[in-house]
């Protein structure tokens, strides 16, 4: 993989992939919006093409002559179903076209989420051989995406990456988790049952990434369910309250606190910023379909990428959450 391009790169995992891409010593493109986001990258050398997934010219333009394609940029956070659907499926299906123009089409990896695949039961983590039942507008849309590459794929090489919850140094995503446990000793558990989360540190993600970039195996339309796609975790998943003990056991804490947020109050809070987001301009970051999911276990098996590419983490978890909270004490983000 000489020449990559890489949507999404200004993002948190997006970081993380150029700089373990450029240990490789590849080429790399980063399709950026705006002057704004690309003065994130600036400091990282990389190629600045300007674009977005909506403009198919500047995609084209992007992605001729590449080897890889790794496809970050989504749609997380949206005040309507019709936002979530431009970007990660419609956005989708115009950077594929676009590769597909290429005289030898790019390796393609597309980056979905453990959304799209839906959440498990407590006693079996999901496995990529599972009907996908997404239960939010978000996992749909990604599960839309997925769909998208595996209709064209007999055109390019594609494979889908479905991450589980990823952390890690530079992550807004669950810093809260680290700060509620830093500043006052408790984890919140949504709903009565301890949940059990399925993780993937940034690092590794992006290991599994490069792998399956370079030997991972490929979709066709016809194929079985499952063909082309892994999923990345460290684990069949850990109970929340044991993710918080470690959290507490790093920054220091004697005693965690386990509280549990009733359903009740998780929705009478995500209906405050329902209204919120219905009567103003802004995109809140909680609503009733993250509440509907934070009720919900979210594993997944790890053993496809272990089997087929022997893809194992290249630290402990606890190692990892290590690194993680270190790192945000080091830069002050726990204040």
């Amino acid at each position: 993989m000489k020449r990559i391009l890489i949507t999404g790169g200004n993002g948190f995992i997006g970081s993380h992939l150029i700089q373990r891409l450029q240990y490789e010593g590849g080429d790399i493109r980063c399709l950026v919006r705006t002057p704004s986001v690309a003065d994130q990258l600036k400091t990282l050398k990389v190629e600045l093409r300007y674009g977005e997934l909506s403009d198919f010219e500047s995609l084209a333009q992007a992605v001729k002559n590449c080897d890889a394609v790794f496809h970050l940029a989504g749609k997380v956070r949206a005040r309507k179903k019709s936002e979530f659907e431009k970007t990660n499926c419609l956005g989708t299906e115009n950077l594929v076209n676009a590769a597909i123009q290429n005289s030898t089409p790019p390796v393609f990896i597309y980056v979905s989420s453990l959304a799209a695949a839906g959440p498990s039961n407590s006693e079996q983590p999901k496995a990529e051989t599972d009907l996908p039942c997404p239960i939010s507008a978000y996992g749909k849309s990604k599960l839309g995406g997925e769909k998208v590459v595996a209709k064209h794929s007999n055109q390019l090489p594609a494979s889908i990456i479905r991450p589980a919850i990823v952390f890690g140094e530079e992550d807004r995503m669950n810093l809260e988790i680290f700060k509620t446990i830093n500043n006052l000793g408790i984890c919140p558990i949504p709903g009565i049952q301890d949940k059990i989360y399925s993780w993937i540190h940034a690092e590794d993600l992006c290991e599994l990434l490069i792998t399956v970039a370079k030997s991972g195996e490929r979709m066709m339309p016809e194929s079985p369910i499952g063909t082309g796609i892994y999923f990345a975790a460290e684990n069949n998943g850990i109970r929340l309250s044991e993710v918080g003990r470690e959290i507490g056991t790093v920054l220091g804490k004697k005693q965690i606190r386990t509280i549990h947020c009733l359903p009740f109050t998780l929705f009478a809070v995500s209906t405050f910023y329902e209204l919120l987001k219905h009567f103003t301009e802004i995109n809140t970051p909680y609503d009733w379909a993250k509440a509907w999911e934070s009720l919900h276990h979210w594993r997944c098996s790890p053993e496809k990428a272990k089997c087929q590419l022997g893809f194992t983490p290249l630290k402990s978890f606890s190692e990892r959450i290590n690194q993680t909270a270190s790192w945000y004490k080091e830069h002050r983000w726990l204040e």
